[in-house]
């Protein structure tokens, strides 16, 4: 199945209040990030992680803050449900050089999952978190926590602006062989979706915590009581199913990349991957008229690339835009320079994108848009409020009927 951002009207230029409704609905038939990446995550919607974020706590030395968003174009009635485990991966990891191969290793993992009580009435709902090494953190839906002191641990859950942004007629265009100029054209304005937001000192997850960390994140349930867990969804890096595995009139991949667990792929698959990556980076390497990728460095980013983990270096800062900085560098045969990792306003398409159609060049490629649609806050848990107004809300609902999303509670 060949995977579209948008399709039929791609933009709506038009003043009208009608035809103004009708683009931004079209447009909204996206694939973005990890959003709706294949048949089974888009029938269990809250479960279909949209992205994952990870980075060193801006006020708190030696604290991991991971933020974890899913269910797309939730409605207003929407919210977590206690059938789905939300668990994030996070291993030691440190950069090897082996006779000039250099790679990530990883190992000793804690495993952080967060679960929900649901009763009927959403106000009451609560989440707990609790890690493989036995920390936990508890807190009502839609409140966020005071830091406690000592604690070193804490966790909000609620609905919140989608922070994801980028231009769907860019990304489409992309993947059907075409660069288009850049255009500030975001089409996840007024979206919302459901986020968990950890901040959890490093001392809770290691003894002896490590400088760089890898984390991954996925989605679980039983098919009944006391049955085994079976996996819905998983995510690390954005954009890897949607746009790094593309179908291009190829097996669609993105159920079986999504069904494997983090850090967890036998080798045969992982090569399967590798494989796609390899020929997609290809496929977008010549989208600017020139080959930028030598067959071997294409190789070495396709299997760092299907190693589906961020990674955040402790002893780094943290700059703008420090999304895949250290995976480039490691392509370089450099040191890194920034903490790594992603945060919510990191352009991570124009990143992407740079990365396989110009290489290791250093040349730019924009799609237009810059920054989330709502504004964050530099203070947990980070992610502005809904814009829960008619017109929002009449948007995902439309949505959601043309891409045949339930409105699961």
């Amino acid at each position: 199945r060949r995977i579209v951002y948008s399709c039929g009207l791609r933009r709506a230029r038009s003043r009208s209040t009608l035809a103004l409704i009708v683009g931004v609905l079209i447009a909204l038939q996206v694939s973005a990030s990890d959003h709706i990446d294949g048949p089974v995550t888009t029938s269990h919607r809250v479960a279909d992680l949209t992205d994952l974020y990870a980075f060193p706590t801006p006020d708190r030395r030696g604290s991991l803050t991971v933020i974890l968003d899913a269910y797309p174009l939730v409605p207003e009635q929407g919210h977590f449900t206690d059938k789905v485990n939300y668990t994030i991966y996070v291993r030691r990891a440190s950069i090897v050089d082996d006779g000039g191969r250099t790679f990530f290793e990883t190992g000793d993992e804690v495993a952080l999952t967060c679960t929900f009580r649901t009763p009927e009435v959403t106000a009451d709902h609560v989440v707990t978190c609790r890690t493989s090494n036995g920390a936990s953190a508890r807190s009502a839906y839609e409140v966020v926590p005071v830091r406690a002191k000592g604690l070193g641990f804490r966790v909000y859950s609620g609905m919140r602006a989608d922070p994801f942004f980028f231009n769907a007629d860019f990304a489409t265009d992309a993947l059907e062989g075409k660069l288009a100029a850049p255009d500030d054209d975001n089409v996840m304005t007024g979206v919302s979706i459901l986020t968990i937001v950890v901040e959890i000192d490093l001392q809770r997850l290691f003894r002896n915590p490590p400088a760089m960390l890898a984390v991954a994140a996925e989605t679980t349930t039983r098919d009944a009581p006391g049955a085994p867990l079976r996996r819905l969804d998983r995510v690390g890096r954005p954009e890897i199913t949607n746009v790094s595995l593309a179908a291009r009139n190829a097996p669609d991949l993105r159920d079986r990349f999504n069904r494997e667990r983090p850090f967890g792929a036998p080798a045969a698959t992982v090569q399967l991957f590798q494989a796609r990556l390899a020929e997609n980076i290809a496929f977008y390497d010549g989208l600017d008229g020139r080959r930028d990728w030598k067959d071997a460095d294409r190789g070495r980013l396709a299997t760092l690339m299907a190693a589906d983990f961020l990674v955040v270096d402790f002893t780094r800062p943290c700059r703008p835009q420090s999304f895949l900085e250290i995976e480039t560098a490691l392509l370089r045969h450099k040191a890194h320079e920034t903490c790594g990792g992603r945060r919510p306003d990191d352009d991570i398409m124009d990143t992407l994108f740079s990365l396989y159609v110009a290489g290791l060049s250093g040349r730019r490629v924009r799609d237009g848009v810059d920054h989330p649609a709502a504004s964050l806050s530099p203070r947990f848990p980070y992610l502005a409020a809904p814009d829960l107004g008619v017109w929002n809300g009449l948007k995902a609902w439309i949505a959601r009927r043309v891409l045949s999303i339930p409105d699961s509670r």
